[in-house]
């Protein structure tokens, strides 16, 4: 059963549940008011008996008779009691009522009866002469305009109920079937997009902001990430491919030139081997840094600390100043200038930014770092030979190499600022290159301080 169909049986029985007890209630009230005013009327009728004709009259069977017939109603019998209970006298349209045994009371009665199966009313007054109780007034009726109003209203109460029920059971079907329209409209696109594997979001009513509407918009949301993931893993793949097929055409170029001449040729197998080893460890190099970009892209979790900015860029320059004659300066060196990040990613920032300055450096590169609470800037310049002005906006692209041949060289596999700049936008903060040609290139990064950190008390 569909959860539409559920809802509205739900809604229905809902509904039924709420009607019933209220049509019982307005029947009951109803039939209670009616019968209260019908005993109120044959009261009112009784003590207008007693008070207009004299007590004396009533007892006296030659005269009283003609008399009663002026307040007898219909299906109503009225009749006189004296204290033994003996009917003195009485008229009645109704002659079955004339079997009812008589009662002699002195004081007021008035209830509902039951008589060979049909309801009657009964009220009995007491007739005094003076203080002296001398006989009872017995009107006894039968409702029957009572029961043939209260047989109309249960016929209409009945015909109301089953149009409600035909209205609500509609009714609940109709509003069941627009409260998940929405709903029906995504199965239908979650659907297409299964069959044709095509990334498509789900229109949005701005205007209701229900929970049909977040649950679109989750799923909008979802489908984002979705493709966001499935072009990251397409654009690895494609990387992949692209590195690895230059390194694996040397590879394969090599080993054909072995294949035919390396076996005779000493210098050959030499440059051969010498090759293919050089290109193994840049497979290697390629393929750890594509995995460590693939989990920087996928929202890796950043280990934050507190730590002295300055005394990471000595550690750094500690690091690579012995692996060239080019000289690293840091302003300033002294003053402790405290960030919470993550270290070892900035580190690793560091050492890219650091180690492509090294390669394209004349003869020195200068690190300074400005404190802009709540940033920290640092700027790493060099007097290279600079990048070509439109060559700028690609930098941080994967696999972009401003010049190949010397790249190759290098070592490089142009993936290391895409890497610095996906772990700088992970803290939140902005890595920008300014370069003009032969004069130099000034990397500029900017961190959030997140919060003050007192390095002493660390």
């Amino acid at each position: 059963m569909k959860i539409k169909t559920k809802a509205a049986l739900l809604l229905f029985v809902w509904l039924i549940a709420i009607l019933l007890p209220i049509i019982f209630v307005i029947y009951h009230f109803y039939a209670r008011f009616e019968k209260e005013e019908e005993m109120e009327n044959l009261q009112a009728a009784a003590n207008e008996i007693v008070q207009n004709i004299h007590p004396s009259d009533l007892l006296n069977k030659n005269n009283s008779s003609l008399v009663l017939s002026n307040y007898l109603s219909n299906h109503t019998m009225i009749r006189v009691l004296d204290k033994t209970s003996t009917v003195r006298n009485q008229v009645s349209d109704r002659f079955e009522l004339m079997d009812i045994p008589p009662k002699y009371s002195e004081i007021k009665e008035f209830y509902f009866d039951t008589y060979l199966q049909q309801k009657i009313l009964i009220v009995r007054t007491p007739i005094r002469n003076g203080t002296e109780i001398i006989g009872t007034l017995e009107v006894i009726s039968e409702p029957i305009e009572l029961e043939q109003s209260l047989y109309h209203l249960f016929i209409i109460i009945g015909y109301v109920a089953f149009g409600a029920i035909l209205i609500s059971i509609s009714g609940s079907f109709l509003l069941s079937r627009l409260l998940f329209l929405p709903l029906s409209r995504m199965i239908k696109i979650m659907k297409e997009i299964e069959t044709s594997v095509e990334f498509r979001k789900l229109p949005l009513n701005r205007k209701s902001k229900d929970e049909l509407y977040e649950l679109s918009d989750t799923f909008n949301h979802m489908m984002e990430r979705i493709e966001s993931s499935v072009q990251k893993q397409r654009q690895f793949i494609s990387d992949a491919s692209h590195e690895f097929k230059t390194s694996l055409t040397i590879i394969e170029g090599y080993t054909s030139l072995l294949q035919r001449w390396g076996l005779e040729n000493i210098d050959l197998q030499r440059e051969a081997i010498d090759a293919v080893h050089k290109e193994s460890i840049r497979m290697r190099q390629v393929t750890y840094q594509m995995l460590e970009l693939a989990e920087l892209e996928q929202e890796a979790k950043l280990l934050i600390s507190g730590f002295d900015l300055v005394s990471l860029c000595k550690e750094t320059i500690q690091l690579l100043q012995p692996l060239s004659s080019k000289k690293i300066f840091l302003y300033p060196s002294v003053q402790p200038i405290q960030i919470e990040a993550d270290r070892f990613q900035i580190k690793q920032v560091l050492l890219i930014i650091l180690d492509n300055a090294l390669k394209y450096a004349n003869q020195s590169i200068n690190i300074q770092l400005e404190n802009l609470d709540p940033h920290l800037c640092i700027h790493i310049i060099d007097d290279g030979k600079g990048i070509p002005t439109e060559e700028l906006p690609f930098v941080f692209e994967r696999f972009y190499r401003v010049d190949r041949s010397r790249n190759r060289q290098t070592g490089g596999s142009g993936l290391g600022l895409a890497i610095a700049k996906s772990i700088v936008t992970l803290h939140n903060g902005n890595i920008q290159i300014n370069s003009e040609q032969n004069k130099g290139t000034v990397v500029n990064i900017s961190l959030p301080m997140r919060k003050p950190f007192n390095f002493n008390e660390s």
